[in-house]
C-alpha cells in the first residue's frame, strides 16, 4: 500500500513535531528569564506561519523572529511576566487587609487578576506585528482584549486547562508551551486577523 504523505494524518503529524520542536527552542531560548519576551515573540510569530501553512525553516525563523526588536521584546517580557508574579504573589497580603477590613478589597485583587490574564494573552500575539512603542503596545493589547472579550476568555480557559492536565500528564508538559500557543494563535488570528496583517 503506498502511503501519502499529503494525508491529514501526515499533516497534523507534521504539525505536531513543529510544536515539539518549537516548544524546546522556547525553553532553550528562555533559559536566561530575562529573555523570555523575545522568546514567546519568537514562538508565537512560528505559530502564525504554521497556522497559516507558510513554509519556513524552523530554526532560522524562530531565531531571526527572537532577535527582532529584541530590546523591546526583552524590557516587554521583563515588565509583564515581573507584574504578573508580583500580582500572584501579593494574593496573602490583600487578602489579610480584606480579612480586617472590608471582602471588597479582595474582591478587586481578583478583578485584577482576570484582567491581567486577559492582558497577558494578547500581549504576545500582538507584538509579532506591532511597531509601536511599548505604552502603546500596552494600552493595544488590553484595548483588543476586553474589544474581544469572549476571545479573550476563552484563551484564558483554554490555558489553564492544558495547565491543569499538564501536572497530571508529563508527557503534554513537555508541549505545554507550544501547545497553549498554537491554540491561543489559531482563536486570535481567526477573530484578530482583519486588523493585524501577518507579514
Amino acid at each position: 500500500m503506498k502511503i501519502r504523505y499529503d494525508s491529514p494524518f501526515w499533516e497534523r503529524m507534521g504539525k505536531l513535531y513543529y510544536i515539539i520542536v518549537l516548544n524546546f527552542l522556547w525553553v532553550l531560548f528562555s533559559l536566561p528569564l530575562i529573555t523570555i519576551g523575545p522568546s514567546t515573540v519568537a514562538l508565537h510569530h512560528c505559530m502564525f506561519h504554521l497556522i497559516n501553512g507558510k513554509e519556513m525553516n524552523i530554526f532560522t525563523e524562530f531565531y531571526q523572529s527572537f532577535k527582532w526588536n529584541f530590546v523591546r521584546n526583552m524590557m516587554t517580557g521583563i515588565i509583564v511576566v515581573g507584574f504578573g508574579i508580583l500580582l500572584l504573589s501579593s494574593r496573602n497580603f490583600y487578602f489579610e487587609i480584606a480579612a480586617n477590613t472590608s471582602l471588597s478589597i479582595y474582591y478587586f485583587y481578583i478583578f485584577l487578576v482576570f484582567l491581567f490574564a486577559l492582558f497577558f494573552v494578547t500581549i504576545f500575539p500582538v507584538l509579532v506585528n506591532f511597531h509601536g512603542p511599548v505604552l502603546d503596545l500596552l494600552r493595544t493589547s488590553l484595548f483588543l482584549a476586553i474589544k474581544n472579550l469572549p476571545m479573550s476568555i476563552l484563551m484564558v480557559v483554554i490555558d489553564y486547562l492544558i495547565i491543569y492536565f499538564c501536572q497530571m500528564l508529563i508527557p503534554l508538559a513537555l508541549i505545554g508551551v507550544a501547545l497553549i500557543v498554537f491554540i491561543n494563535s489559531r482563536i486570535y488570528l481567526r477573530k484578530v486577523t482583519n486588523s493585524l496583517v501577518i507579514e
